[in-house]
């Protein structure tokens, strides 16, 4: 931390020497010397997931239970936080003690912190984060009002750690990339990727963590329904290469002209890919049926009566005032005209219609383009980077940007097929095991692959190498092997293969069962039989959070299901030198 520190301390003495050059022209500076491709792990998976679920809320529990089902996120890659109070903005101090230094402190205790690349938010976290106290003495201009998205917050972590005043600009993201001679260049992000200007890889550099919420249900937000659709088709559309049109909506508007210069470029570029664009007049599109990806700007347009439809992993633009402002006006009636107030179209609004996923500000933003994606995100899009990387290498200060929606989708990835000679779903292992991964048919060269033993990375080889697992460092009973492979592109394309194994060194063993797997809606407790050879302590956990113990090893646990939130949920118990099979229970809405 002290060295990103002494770097952005040095960045800003030079810059303000060099005048105009300023902060991301200095960056470059320092950082032309580029990473050798072996030193860090590109993200894009659900290894590389952490989600933070607030466990106060039945909304943010239900959520993340359908978010961890169709992701697959591994039971150590989730944080549960028993937050209170507003749902809308808190304070700095309050999103960095309560959230973010928890949220970082165990990403390091579970030894997680070289593989998570995107911290995740479920519903029902204060989306608006206020940083007027970190910088009492500064008149900060009206077009960079210090208050920032959640997201946004936690994609600028080391700065908000520090309280560094510059993630409040227009130029702080050097993940950002604009076309090079009308070609735009994706890359894959790490957390522990360095970025110089013009998203270049470099020694020195900023880094940072891509983050999203899944979905708001607070004020003028989403149901959980609704949410969860959205996730659903988010996943539903990965590797697809769907075949629906990207649409550029331009207008003399001052929600148009900061960037409708770019959507011809950008629709050609799109074209060459192979991909239907299509610039067209006007605010919002009329009765369009395949639209795959939208940048328009208009402060009401009427997505249910547009005749529109979304396909599934479509990302929507909408450059808007509040596009994620959720407040519910306290004054409903315009005391000045007597009529009821009209509502700008959010976020939620497009997902609530089918997109899966949008983009808006939490603040005023001032119509300035640097704050809002350049219609490039699109094209890096169809590139095949995640939702995530593509947002984040389009926008230069996404400070009051908030991101909703899945970040892991990919509908246009190429993704790799994993095959392993040494182990299959269900085998029982012990001792030394070795594993040789190959892949599938795959147009692209392969870069190495990784081994991962629930959810935590602990080998690679390249292709031809063997993975190495000695089953004696772990406990005896189930555990989940991820074998996960990079392809050699820029894109760093990741697929994967999931075993759930048997370790079995030992003689002991512990088990699970109920007689009620599925849950009706109003029934507050569930009863879980423990087994248990070994007369010890068990607990009993859903992914990382702990339900119960019994001091014995063998008896009954009564569950309160308002700690487990609706969908499909996996319990595990856990005694000296054991491990059970998960449990899985399935809890209406």
């Amino acid at each position: 931390m002290r060295r990103f520190s002494n770097l952005v301390t040095a960045v800003l003495v030079t810059a303000k020497n060099m005048g105009r050059l300023g902060f991301a022209a200095v960056l470059l500076v320092i950082g032309l010397e580029l990473l050798a491709q072996s030193v860090c792990y590109a993200g894009g998976g659900p290894e590389n997931v952490f989600l933070l679920v607030n466990s106060n809320s039945q909304d943010s529990l239900t959520v993340a239970n359908h978010y961890i089902a169709l992701r697959k996120i591994p039971p150590t890659n989730v944080l549960y936080l028993p937050l209170r109070g507003s749902k809308v903005d808190v304070p700095s101090s309050a999103f960095r003690s309560r959230i973010l230094a928890p949220a970082l402190a165990e990403i390091e205790r579970r030894n997680l912190s070289g593989q998570i690349d995107y911290m995740i938010y479920s519903c029902d976290f204060p989306w608006r984060i206020n940083f007027t106290r970190d910088f009492p003495e500064e008149n900060f201009p009206l077009q960079l009002k210090p208050s920032a998205s959640l997201t946004a917050a936690t994609f600028f972590a080391k700065f908000v750690q520090e309280k560094r005043k510059e993630m409040i600009g227009l130029t702080t993201n050097l993940y950002f990339n604009e076309p090079v001679r009308r070609m735009t260049i994706s890359r894959a992000f790490s957390s522990r990727y360095r970025w110089a200007s013009g998203g270049m890889r470099a020694r020195q550099g900023l880094s940072y963590m891509i983050s999203a919420m899944l979905g708001v249900t607070e004020g003028r937000g989403n149901t959980v329904k609704e949410i969860v659709a959205s996730l659903r088709r988010a996943t539903a559309a990965d590797a697809t290469h769907p075949t629906g049109t990207v649409y550029f909506m331009k207008h003399q508007g001052l929600r148009s002209t900061p960037r409708h210069d770019q959507y011809d470029a950008a629709a050609a570029e799109l074209q060459f890919q192979g991909i239907n664009a299509k610039v067209l007049k006007g605010k919002f599109p009329d009765n369009k049926k395949n639209i795959i990806g939208l940048t328009c700007g208009t402060a009401f347009a009427d997505v249910k009566t547009s005749g529109c439809s979304f396909l599934p992993g479509a990302f929507c633009d909408n450059l808007t005032s509040a596009g994620a402002n959720f407040v519910i006006p306290k004054q409903m009636i315009n005391n000045r005209t007597g009529k009821r107030r009209r509502f700008q179209v959010t976020v939620c609004d497009l997902i609530r219609h089918g997109a899966t996923a949008a983009c808006g500000t939490v603040i005023e933003p001032r119509n300035i383009p640097e704050k809002f994606p350049s219609p490039f995100v699109h094209a890096h899009y169809a590139h095949g980077c995640s939702l995530g990387e593509a947002f984040y290498q389009s926008v230069s200060g996404p400070y009051q940007q908030l991101l909703v929606g899945d970040p892991l989708c990919q509908p246009w990835a190429d993704i790799p097929v994993v095959k392993v000679d040494g182990i299959s779903v269900g085998k029982m292992l012990r001792g030394q095991v070795e594993m040789t991964p190959t892949v599938g048919e795959h147009k692209n060269p392969i870069s190495e692959f990784e081994l991962y033993v629930d959810g935590s990375r602990t080998h690679s080889c390249k292709l031809g190498g063997k993975l190495l697992l000695d089953t004696t460092t772990l406990q005896d009973g189930h555990h989940e092997l991820r074998i996960v492979v990079r392809d050699d592109t820029p894109i760093e394309t990741q697929g994967r293969l999931i075993a759930a194994v048997t370790v079995k060194n030992g003689r002991d063993a512990i088990g699970l069962t109920t007689r009620q797997k599925k849950i009706s809606p109003g029934v507050k407790d569930v009863a879980i039989e423990v087994a248990c050879t070994s007369q010890t302590l068990v607990e009993l956990f859903c992914n990382s959070q702990k339900l119960g113990s019994l001091p014995s090893g063998t008896g009954s646990l009564k569950i309160a299901t308002e700690k487990l939130g609706a969908g499909s949920v996996e319990v595990y118990a856990v005694s000296s030198g054991l491990r059970s099979k998960p449990l899985r229970l399935e809890i209406a809405l």
